[in-house]
């Protein structure tokens, strides 16, 4: 039964000795799409490789290429004297890419999320707050540092700085699980609606790698990001570290 449905999902697919793209990636670009667009769904078997290579007509070469591919992506296992079966999808993000925050990203593709905050305070800015913010040495932010748990596993370490007269009052609100940004435009109508982001990899420092639940400390993706509202100002300044463990960062690219 399972094989009858992956032959049918596979009866139209016909891979080109000519085309410019080699056999093994054809056959992975088909067996990905299948899996990326639950067709196959977690848990379904994969054919196996005699089966693979009578059904597109290639070597055991490429379909090994092909499943070793997959297989360092996360897509599918291969368990001895049982086969290979469809895995659960890797866990992803593409806030870095977009407007939207972990927060919301994070919703929005099904996981459970929990917060930790550590502080949430108006202090006068610091140097970096300073230079991030456009604000003077007198000036306050109101300050966030934050923990991010995606299904239980923590992902970022977050201190978000954003110009305190922009947002008066806002270090007494209850933000507990909840999307700052989105809190923010609910309450004072400001949004993100662009930013510039840096990515490098920092070794986080022991309080961060104790919140982080590091047990072997190793370097982070470390995001440093300015975000602009609606009018063009300068309205959050935001610096993090990621941990790609609980869920890869996904880059979308197009032409």
């Amino acid at each position: 039964m399972a094989f009858e449905i992956f032959q049918r999902q596979s009866q139209h697919v016909v891979l080109s000795r000519t085309a410019s793209l080699p056999l093994w990636e054809q056959l992975y670009q088909h067996l990905e799409n299948l899996i990326l667009s639950d067709k196959l769904a977690v848990g379904s078997r994969i054919p196996s490789e005699p089966l693979l290579c009578d059904l597109f007509g290639v070597s055991k070469a490429v379909v090994r290429h092909a499943i070793s591919a997959l297989a360092s992506k996360g897509l599918v296992v291969k368990l001895p004297r049982k086969g290979m079966f469809v895995c659960e999808r890797p866990k992803e993000s593409g806030f870095v890419t977009s407007n939207v925050s972990l927060f919301e990203d994070m919703m929005a593709r099904g996981a459970s999320i929990d917060t930790k905050t550590f502080a949430f305070t108006t202090e006068k800015a610091d140097p970096e707050e300073q230079q991030g913010l456009l604000l003077g040495p007198d000036d306050d932010v109101v300050r966030i540092t934050r923990l991010f748990r995606v299904d239980g596993m923590p992902i970022t370490h977050s201190v978000i700085s954003f110009p305190a007269a922009k947002l008066p009052g806002f270090a007494h609100k209850d933000i507990k699980n909840r999307s700052i940004l989105a809190a923010i435009k609910q309450l004072y109508g400001l949004k993100v609606v662009r930013a510039d982001r840096w990515l490098d990899a920092h070794m986080p420092n022991a309080l961060i790698c104790e919140r982080m639940e590091l047990n072997d400390p190793k370097p982070l993706i470390h995001i440093e990001s300015i975000g602009y509202d609606q009018n063009g100002e300068r309205l959050e300044y935001y610096q993090a570290y990621y941990d790609t463990g609980a869920a890869r960062i996904r880059i979308s690219v197009a032409d």
